[in-house]
């Protein structure tokens, strides 16, 4: 019997609750979960950005026992033409902003597009209230 593949893909800098949430609902999905990594050069969330590396990003998602799978792409297009996923999954913030390349190539591979409804965090909202005092390790 072939396994259904769930894919999901982004940033995850850095990685939070609502990280771990929208994973957990990507996860009922299907057979296999499959997380794509947005790439440093890649990463267009303003000055500073990514905090993280992508290879410490990907570490920190290869951790988590629900995930089986964590590769590094440039694109949303790229991670879907590379996985061919049954479904990808994304959250429910990008209802209105499927970029239209990425529709096609669902559509014209029977990908089904599949949104979760878990609550939003930002992680650019989540860093502009850290200051730079938060960050001074304290020994």
């Amino acid at each position: 019997m072939p396994r259904s593949v769930v894919l999901t893909n982004g940033v995850f800098d850095p990685f939070h609750v609502g990280h771990l949430y929208h994973f957990q609902a990507c996860r009922k999905l299907g057979d296999v979960l499959v997380i794509a990594v947005t790439k440093n050069g890649y990463v267009h969330k303003g000055k500073g950005r990514p905090v993280f590396d992508e290879k410490e990003r990907a570490d920190v998602i290869r951790a988590l026992a629900i995930v089986d799978e964590v590769i590094l792409v440039e694109s949303s297009l790229e991670a879907l033409a590379f996985v061919k996923p049954t479904t990808w999954c994304i959250g429910s913030e990008y209802r209105n902003r499927v970029r239209p390349d990425d529709a096609q190539y669902c559509r014209a591979h029977g990908i089904q597009i599949h949104f979760t409804e878990e609550k939003n965090y930002s992680s650019t909202k989540l860093l502009s209230q850290i200051t730079p005092d938060d960050l001074v390790r304290q020994d």
